[in-house]
């Protein structure tokens, strides 16, 4: 049986373990995170930091499992301790959320640990399911249907040696398992990405799989899309580096409202590409939109174009 410990970065950072389970309290909230892809590495336990954070910023506690797939097959082959397939791993999971006894259960991944999030969320009836630039399917035939290629070696080997249960489709998944009561939160980028970042066939696509994948799944639960459009892929970094990733955990996770960190004064590379699109014939409130984008306030964005167009022009 897994054992509770007091959880700590050294621990998380060096652990041989697949699973960490940080000590109990009752009534609390709980938050499964389940890490992200690493074709080089082990991959890493995800959200611990930030989780942390959230604790303090919020004062509240929260009980925490941490989970990764050291084979990189989205959760669905063995993690040692949990299972060998997703319908034990369900089970095992189910069980430490008996133990915790908690007041509500989380979901919370990015890219492969996002498939686990909302897969696991939902077999589990997690009340909050928080992705970050999911897949929808694990499909060979509907990959190549959507062109979707970034990751068609992982379904491939899947198909061809099948683990004893598996989620294939998470469309479908929803359709059996959301209620009113599920709560999906699916964030995900926009912008085209000039090639995938996961392993598969390389890509350049005229549009966002992502925000196909975040409309395949849409019509289930309590569906809210948050799309940010100057983000590919690696949205949560690209919230990190706007100082929006608290802000959005608080809110998903725990419905709390939080102040954004600040961000920097608008440089002067940000004050040329104002310049330029103006010069270009861009509007004035899509050049505020694109800012805020990036995370700077409605008041400095305004303020950045309305100096630009201020400025004495170059003779």
């Amino acid at each position: 049986m897994l054992q509770a410990q007091a959880l700590d970065n050294r621990l998380v950072a060096t652990t041989a373990d697949d699973v960490l389970v940080d000590r109990i309290v009752p009534g609390a909230p709980l938050v499964i995170a389940f890490g992200f892809v690493s074709w080089t590495t082990r991959p890493a336990f995800d959200f611990y930091g930030r989780l942390k954070k959230l604790e303090q910023a919020s004062g509240q506690y929260l009980n925490k499992i941490l989970v990764r797939d050291s084979g990189n097959a989205w959760y669905h082959r063995r993690i040692v301790g949990l299972g060998s397939h997703v319908d034990e791993t369900a089970q095992a999971l189910r069980d430490l959320v008996r133990r915790i006894a908690p007041s509500q259960v989380a979901t919370l991944g990015q890219s492969m640990g996002a498939y686990a999030a909302v897969m696991y969320g939902l077999l589990l009836d997690a009340q909050q399911i928080v992705a970050f630039g999911p897949l929808s399917f694990l499909d060979v035939q509907q990959a190549r249907l959507y062109h979707e290629l970034r990751w068609l070696p992982v379904m491939e080997s899947l198909a061809q040696d099948p683990p004893a249960s598996g989620y294939y489709d998470l469309a479908a998944l929803c359709r059996a398992r959301a209620t009113d009561k599920t709560q999906l939160h699916l964030l995900f980028g926009t912008r085209p990405d000039v090639a995938n970042g996961g392993g598969g066939a390389s890509a350049s696509e005229s549009v966002n799989l992502d925000a196909m994948h975040a409309q395949r799944l849409a019509p289930f639960g309590r569906c809210t899309l948050h799309p940010f459009p100057q983000s590919g892929h690696a949205v949560v970094q690209h919230l990190i580096d706007t100082k929006r990733i608290n802000g959005l955990l608080a809110s998903s996770i725990l419905g709390l409202a939080l102040d954004d960190e600040p961000m920097p004064d608008i440089s002067r590379e940000w004050l040329d590409w104002v310049a330029e699109n103006l010069r270009l014939g861009c509007a004035g409130e899509q050049l505020v939109a694109v800012l805020q984008q990036h995370g700077f306030s409605l008041a400095s964005s305004m303020a950045a174009v309305d100096a630009v167009r201020a400025a004495p022009k170059a003779p």
